[in-house]
């Protein structure tokens, strides 16, 4: 349900009550002003049942206000309010009479829409159980932490009670900072009402402000929750001078135990044992504490000024403690070790909490802080509902609590209980409380330390043990409900209950008062862990922070449990409390919680401005001493000094993440002002640098140099001296990074601060410093600054405080990071935020500053970001995309990826597992008799290709089942099954001619990937091509962006495609003709190498041609007539004849094409090239009929004749001495000397010695993807 918005107005800021000055201008409390008037008479406060509204007594009268406050919400008339009588006439002394008057001040929830079901509810509920009050709406005046705890509790008693969680109308109060970070309470309420915004005087601990809404808005009661106005007693005195329960104790109780020095001077009138402090001389009557403690007692137990604290430190002993009487939550409390601590930070106490007393107390060393949470009636009654263990504090400030007390002896655990019992019934004390101690656990002595009269931050641990609802019973307690009636309790002390609220009108009739002094209750079945999630900095001293919040993400089990203040998309503001969260975990024993607890922690995820305690905490948990349960209420803070700080990520983790999301962000900051340029038309930078990025990164004091190199769009190589890693990194939807590095996952989130980049690996924290520079003095976090420490141009040393902020109600020093003379900026109570500067510093020694050093060490040896298939296809298939990744601009190595290509291409097993990877998709959803004939008639070819029976992929087999299959379905389901089928008919053609005919298809593919993109830029200019481009991709300027990456790595893309010319293309250039001329016509000094190239493969594409025309014509097999009928053997010989003789007188250049058929498998067919290749080569000057050929074990021999001289074509003798030739044609150079000797032997009968010629062809080695040239040398030889 929304929440109704209430504006307030015209109300004015009120601050705490403070103490009045005497003519020595010391603040003590007046009996007129905040001591309230129920001391003044010597009365203590009359609980609500001794006390009459208005005078009305009779049952009339009583009739009357009850039904008009019901006339109100059931739209009742109003002389009908009178005739109608709720009083059911009891005279039970449990229950009201008819005589006692309800107070029913403006019932305000669901019942306005007519639905008062639940009102009647909470009547008889109230009356049932004894009480006189029913509450039917609650002002919640407080917000944050408190208030949603609160909201949340009562809505689910109001379920199980009423079966309805809208039964108590919740109204919350909202500042405008509330509102601006989407506060929870506000969202959880039925309505808020609008309060001035700032500090708290303003709004929350504004008395005036709270009595006029909740008298405004005509709720039954407010609940002030803790901290605030929470221990103000104006607040329940003006409450019930206007009729409205205030749920916490009245005026007279918080008096005497709620200010800190009043309750020690109680408890010590009281015979509880108390630590040395500076009121341990004064003794108070304990019949005084039964009203008001005398002013001058008081006044003597406080200390005013600087000087009379460091007596009283003197008196009582060092270390001690300076406390404000009305602080709490750690603020106004500060441990000092000498005198001089002392006068430093005495200011800053009166400064947190202003106008409260202040006193002075011994430290108790190596204590433990216990505490016992009280539940008391208005009728005396006090139950005690076990205790809890809060040492592990920071700053007197709660991290860690837990309950049951394991460290005391039950027996001890009791008296402490029982002590606390005693005190609060010593004063009348009605409400939640609680009573703090200190324990030695040396001794096993106790000291009483405080009493908070007001429920605590950590009652949900409480609750936890003695499975009582805390909210819900302040409700109880302030309808007037006697503790012994409610079942909880009467579970929770073993006393029949009937099982709980839900059973309420059956049991409260059965219920039978006992005395809580002569019973006990059962010890806790288990043991409760719980803590606070704040928003500081544990590596800065715990510095609060403030700010959005852009995630908070916890899960839930049934042993672990927590609640927030702040949702994701929320904040915490500069005035709100630090802790914005509170997670328990539940356990049979203290290790069990304690285990439950960090495994929880460890899956909490906080993300944001601010920053949080999560990770220092799961080291807490995890440490021996807490284990052990040998802690102290100092341990934490040693740790602090000690500059324990939590577990951080891995090194090398810590620089390739910070590094990925520097790049990461600097690439997308890249593309966005490149986009903004296209949107705005305007020209864009002529190059961006998307591929390679050097970082560096200052953390922990080291400096680190990363390159990194885009790999693809989201895989990179990082490169740091000499060593390289390989990651991917994937963008999440909620701003973070998911890294894969060496074979895991890591996920990556990132704040960038005044000080760096802070980053978020897997739950731990590492900082990406920026470059310091201690010159300049600045606010690391949204502050007040209150004043400086140091004059302006004064010296100051380094680590000394120059100044003092207010960080979220926290006064915090600024220490000076070196020696200088400061030069002031700001002005002492100027509002701060993150990054401002705040003073100069001419340092003393510029060069003494110490500055992040180089790291020159190498990252650890690491895997693939992800482990590498097998398998062949899979790599095929990787390589294939690496060269897609090429193309479109990233970097690889190309030699590298071609070879793997090439491998891949070549395998014979390729096909098959494409095509059973493809089925393993598809076999589901493919009809049911083509999948079972593919798989059959598949499983047939795989085994005769695994025996070696083919060679081949039957691609055309298993596309003829397809096609059979599809064309015996109807028109509909055809389009549909074709659809389905159409990865594998895609596959299929593509192997048709083989695996060569594959890697022509997978070719032409990258080919035309990079003419697509390189032709757009070939003969223009590249602002011109941007602009077309910007105009064609209008609605998607991406594209632009892709294509001029793309562009820039031109230089890269035309190695690989040379390359891929080289391995792939050469062998038959013929196929890819038209991508060839496309090559050979781009126009950019960028392609000279490549056009060249595609011309080279052009003019053999020809030659290719030539050769297979050549073939052709001198092959018997194709001698056929155009009609088909074979020739004649004479006309064949003939015809082949004249073949031969037109190749010989050809003006074409054959000579290649005649010399690539040398190895020609046809003895014929090879016989007749070699012929017709010397007869050219010599005509006219060759011997007619005296070529002779000569088949050897190493290769070929030819052998003619020709003259020295020269040839008579008219007569056709022989001018000069007849020479001989040769040509020995071998398949290796091992053969060479073999077939020399054989043509030296036949032709030793010649008698010429000079001027014979000697012709070597060397056969290229034969290769499957490949064939390389026949190389013939020509050699004059000399004889003799």
């Amino acid at each position: 349900m929304t929440s109704t918005h209430v504006a307030t107005l015209g109300v004015g800021a009120q601050a705490p009550p403070r103490r009045q000055k005497n003519s020595a201008g010391t603040a003590f409390v007046s009996s007129g002003s905040s001591r309230p008037s129920s001391r003044k008479n010597g009365q203590r406060t009359r609980s609500l049942r001794e006390e009459s509204n208005g005078g009305m007594s009779d049952s009339k009268k009583l009739n009357h206000s009850v039904r008009q406050g019901l006339a109100g919400i059931i739209d009742l008339p109003n002389d009908a309010a009178v005739e109608v009588d709720i009083s059911h006439g009891s005279e039970d002394p449990r229950g009201p009479t008819v005589t006692e008057s309800y107070q029913m001040n403006g019932i305000i929830n669901e019942t306005h829409n007519g639905k008062h079901a639940s009102v009647s509810k909470v009547v008889e509920f109230c009356m049932a159980l004894g009480g006189k009050t029913p509450i039917h709406s609650v002002l919640v005046a407080n917000n944050g932490m408190a208030a949603a705890k609160f909201m949340r509790s009562v809505r689910t008693w109001a379920n199980d009670t009423f079966g309805s969680e809208k039964a108590i109308q919740l109204i919350a109060m909202a500042t405008p900072e509330d509102l601006r970070i989407n506060a929870e309470h506000i969202r959880i309420a039925d309505q808020f009402v609008e309060v001035p915004g700032g500090t708290n005087n303003n709004n929350y601990a504004n008395v005036q402000l709270i009595v006029e809404i909740a008298e405004r808005t005509g709720v039954s009661a407010v609940w002030p929750g803790w901290g605030h106005a929470s221990e103000n007693p104006e607040l329940p005195d003006a409450l019930t001078e206007k009729g409205i329960v205030f749920l916490g104790p009245p005026a007279s109780s918080m008096h005497a135990l709620g200010d800190k020095v009043g309750s020690a001077l109680i408890a010590q009138a009281a015979g509880v044992p108390t630590l040395s402090w500076s009121g341990s001389h004064v003794e108070v009557p304990l019949e005084c504490c039964l009203d008001s403690i005398p002013d001058e007692m008081y006044r003597k137990a406080c200390v005013t000024t600087t000087e009379e604290a460091v007596a009283s430190c003197q008196v009582v002993g060092y270390p001690a403690m300076i406390k404000a009487s009305w602080g709490g939550g750690g603020k106004g409390i500060r441990k000092v070790h000498n005198d001089d601590e002392v006068r430093t930070l005495f200011k800053q106490v009166q400064g947190e909490v202003p106008g409260s007393p202040i006193f002075i107390m011994r430290l108790a060393a190596q204590s433990r802080h216990l505490e016992v949470q009280l539940l008391c009636d208005q009728y005396g009654n006090v139950a005690a509902l076990h205790s809890r263990d809060c040492s592990v504090q920071r700053r007197h400030q709660k991290i860690i609590e837990e309950g049951p007390v394991t460290v005391a002896p039950r027996e001890t655990v009791k008296e402490l209980e029982q002590a606390a019992r005693r005190l609060a019934k010593a004063v009348g004390y009605v409400g939640a409380a609680t009573v703090e101690y200190l324990y030695s656990m040396e001794t096993g002595e106790y000291y009483f330390l405080e009493l908070n009269p007001r429920l605590q931050v950590e009652h949900p641990v409480t609750e936890w043990i003695s499975e009582i609802n805390l909210p819900a019973a302040q409700v109880a307690v302030g309808m007037g409900i006697p503790l012994w009636q409610i079942p909880e309790i009467r579970r929770f002390y073993g006393m029949n209950h009937g099982g709980g609220y839900n059973l309420w009108r059956k049991t409260a009739a059965l219920a039978t008062p006992f005395n809580f002094d002569e019973v006990d209750s059962k010890w806790p079945k288990g043991h409760c862990v719980a803590v606070r999630i704040t928003s500081e900095d544990p590596d800065d001293g715990f510095k609060p922070t403030g700010g959005k919040v852009k995630e908070i993400s916890f899960k839930s089990k049934p042993n672990v449990w927590a609640y927030f203040s702040v949702k994701s998309g929320g904040g915490i503001h500069e005035f709100a409390d630090s802790q914005f969260g509170h997670v328990f975990a539940y356990g049979t024993s203290r290790s069990a919680a304690i285990t439950s607890m960090a495994l929880a922690l460890k899956e909490v995820q906080i993300r944001g401005e601010i920053h949080s305690n999560v990770d220092y905490t799961v080291d807490l948990l995890n440490a021996s001493d807490f284990r052990e349960n040998t802690i102290h209420t100092g341990w934490l803070d040693t740790r602090i000094a000690m500059r324990v700080q939590s577990e951080r990520p891995p090194w090398y983790i810590s620089v390739i993440g910070g590094a990925l999301y520097k790049t990461v962000a600097t690439n997308t900051a890249t593309v966005s002002d490149y986009l903004s340029y296209l949107t705005k038309g305007q020209i864009p930078p002529k190059y961006i640098s998307l591929v390679y990025t050097t970082v560096t990164l200052n953390i922990d004091g080291s400096k680190y140099t990363i390159e990194t190199m885009r790999s693809g769009h989201s895989s990179y190589r990082l490169r740091m001296n000499e060593s390289v890693v390989e990651a991917n990194v994937q963008s999440l939807c909620d701003g973070g990074l998911l890294m894969q590095l060496d074979g895991n996952s890591h996920v990556i989130y990132a704040e960038e601060e005044a000080s760096g980049t802070r980053l978020l690996i897997d739950g731990k924290t590492c900082m990406l410093q920026n470059d310091h520079d201690p010159s300049r003095l600045l606010a690391e976090t949204p502050c007040k600054l209150l004043r400086f420490l140091v004059a302006d141009g004064a010296h100051v040393d380094a680590d000394i405080p120059y100044a003092e902020v207010e960080v979220m109600k926290m006064c915090m020093p600024l220490l000076s990071p070196a020696s200088g003379v400061i030069h002031v900026v700001m002005s002492e109570g100027q509002a701060m935020q993150a990054g401002d500067l705040i003073a100069r510093l001419d340092l003393d020694d510029p060069s003494a500053v110490k500055r992040a050093e180089v790291f020159y060490g190498s990252f650890p040896q690491m895997g693939l970001h992800i482990a590498a298939s097998g398998q062949v296809h899979k790599r095929c298939a990787a390589s294939l995309n690496a060269c897609r990744m090429v193309l479109a601009g990233y970097e690889h190595n190309i030699n590298k990826v071609v070879q793997d290509l090439v491998c891949g291409l070549d395998t014979p097993e390729l096909p098959f597992l494409q095509w059973e990877e493809l089925m393993s998709v598809l076999a589901t959803r493919l009809p049911r008799n083509l999948k079972s004939e593919l798989e059959v008639r598949y499983k047939e070819y795989r085994l005769m290709f695994d025996s070696g029976k083919i060679k081949d992929f039957p691609a055309k087999l298993l596309g003829g089942i397809i096609e059979a299959n599809l064309a015996c379905c109807s028109g509909k389901e055809k389009a549909t099954n074709d659809r389905l089928v159409e990865p594998l008919v895609s596959l299929l053609k593509s192997y048709e001619g083989g695996r060569e005919s594959h890697a022509h298809f997978v070719v032409k593919s990258l080919f035309e990937d990079y003419l697509s993109v390189e032709e757009l830029f070939s003969d223009g200019i590249q602002s011109d091509v941007i602009e077309r481009l910007r105009l064609q991709h209008s609605k998607d300027l991406q594209k632009v962006v892709d294509i001029v990456l793309s562009h820039q790595g031109v230089r890269n893309k035309t190695k690989l495609i040379l390359k891929l010319m080289e391995s792939l293309v050469y062998p038959n250039p013929a196929v890819y003709r038209d991508q060839l001329i496309r090559f050979s016509s781009l126009n950019h000094k960028a392609y000279y190498k490549l056009a060249l190239k595609a011309s080279e493969l052009l003019e053999q594409t020809k030659l290719s041609e030539l050769r297979t025309r050549i073939a052709r014509s001198l092959s018997e097999l194709e001698m056929f007539t155009e009609e088909g009928e074979d020739l004649s053997m004479q006309k064949r010989e003939m015809t082949i004849k004249e073949s031969m003789e037109d190749l010989v007188t050809a003006p074409l250049p054959v000579e290649d094409a005649l010399i690539s058929l040398f190895d020609c498998s046809e003895p014929t067919v090879q016989q007749r090239v070699i012929e017709t290749y010397i007869a050219r080569l010599y005509k006219p000057h060759l011997v007619k009929e005296s070529i002779k050929m000569k088949w050897i074990e190493s290769g070929i021999i030819a052998l003619w004749e020709f003259p020295e001289g020269h040839f008579d074509t008219r007569g056709g003798a022989i001018l000069g001495e007849k020479r001989w030739g040769a040509m020995v044609i071998v398949k290796s150079l091992e053969s060479v000397s073999t077939a020399i000797g054989a043509v030296l032997k036949e032709t030793s009968h010649y008698t010429s010695s000079e001027g014979n010629m000697m012709h070597i062809a060397l056969l290229g080695a034969d290769n499957k993807m490949n064939k390389f040239k026949t190389v013939v040398m020509m050699i004059k030889l000399k004889t003799g």
